[in-house]
């Protein structure tokens, strides 16, 4: 027997050793495939829709700050600002869905493009198809251009046509901006990715909100906390509190990134005030993050800091430790 099978054969046996599993005390009404089917497909079309808009707000917010601190990153990459898909982008029940109404295909077409970015200087059109030096769609491995930037000219395949674009790249931080469809207020990062949940972009209330969650997020990747926080684990047996204090300096090298990208930190104190009223376990439990107080508080002496450089002319860089005292 498979497991595939045992998963549903093990209810079907737990029914009939009670006798009988339980039925409905009511009689519900009917309704009809054409019916289910329609609703179906106009679910379907609400929820891409969405999908498509949440990636535009990230890519529109995001890639400022992933360009404003490029000389603050360890790993960067020339960046013209889009975000391409596939069908693979989107979860297996919603590929035909994304097909009719996105246009996806297994074709890497662009999809979303960053105002004032160079591409949409440069003309780029959703839809364009990115071509090798050989003609043939371009592996982009996720939102890297390099591959593709030659002499700063890129052919793409619009429609049956092949055009020729001059785009002027930028440098940016090497980290791709992911949106995840999660009904979890969260955002994270990995070490490559940014991730930032449909709900926290629901949940904030301008780009200087938003742009406040990327650059921490980028915080935790441009100071390595992933692995700094997997060696703690590993090295405490578990212990969470050691995770908190890099909590505590994405926070505050995030508020840097977000200044340095042009956005407002005159709403950090209300975002995190906010935050508190949805999730209040966290104003007076600390477990890998800071309680919600703590974080306000740092935060809000932070932009005080950033505010004092900004009057004084003094340059916008984190207070870093002494290389020989950095652990």
């Amino acid at each position: 027997m498979t497991l595939r099978a045992a998963k549903y054969l093990t209810p079907f046996l737990i029914c009939t050793a009670l006798g009988a599993c339980a039925g409905l005390d009511t009689v519900l009404p009917d309704i009809n495939a054409p019916d289910l089917a329609a609703e179906t497909q106009r679910q379907e079309t609400d929820a891409l829709r969405q999908i498509e808009s949440n990636t535009g707000v990230l890519l529109n917010v995001g890639w400022p700050v992933l360009t404003a601190n490029a000389d603050l990153c360890p790993k960067v990459r020339a960046s013209i600002g889009v975000k391409t898909h596939t069908l693979k982008s989107y979860p297996k029940r919603l590929r035909s869905a994304a097909e009719r109404v996105l246009g996806a295909d297994d074709t890497a077409r662009v999809f979303q493009i960053a105002d004032n970015s160079p591409a949409a200087v440069a003309g780029f059109k959703r839809g364009d198809v990115i071509l090798n030096d050989k003609g043939e769609p371009a592996d982009l491995g996720g939102d890297a251009w390099d591959s593709v930037l030659a002499d700063n000219i890129v052919t793409i395949q619009r429609g049956n046509e092949k055009h020729t674009l001059s785009v002027e790249p930028v440098t940016a931080c090497d980290y791709n901006l992911k949106l995840s469809s999660s009904a979890a207020i969260n955002a994270y990062a990995d070490g490559r990715n940014i991730t930032v949940t449909a709900a926290m972009i629901d949940f904030t209330q301008s780009d200087d909100e938003l742009a406040l969650v990327v650059g921490h997020e980028l915080g935790h990747n441009t100071m390595g906390h992933i692995r700094k926080i997997i060696g703690n684990y590993i090295v405490s047996f578990g212990g969470t509190r050691y995770t908190r204090p890099f909590e505590s300096e994405a926070d505050y090298v995030g508020l840097y990134y977000l200044v340095r990208a042009g956005y407002s930190p005159d709403t950090v104190e209300a975002f995190w005030q906010r935050l508190a009223t949805v999730s209040p376990k966290g104003i007076n439990r600390a477990k890998t993050h800071p309680t919600f107080p703590d974080r306000y508080l740092r935060i809000r002496a932070s932009r005080d800091e950033i505010q004092a450089k900004q009057k004084t002319g003094v340059p916008l860089v984190p207070n870093f430790k002494p290389r020989s005292d950095a652990s």
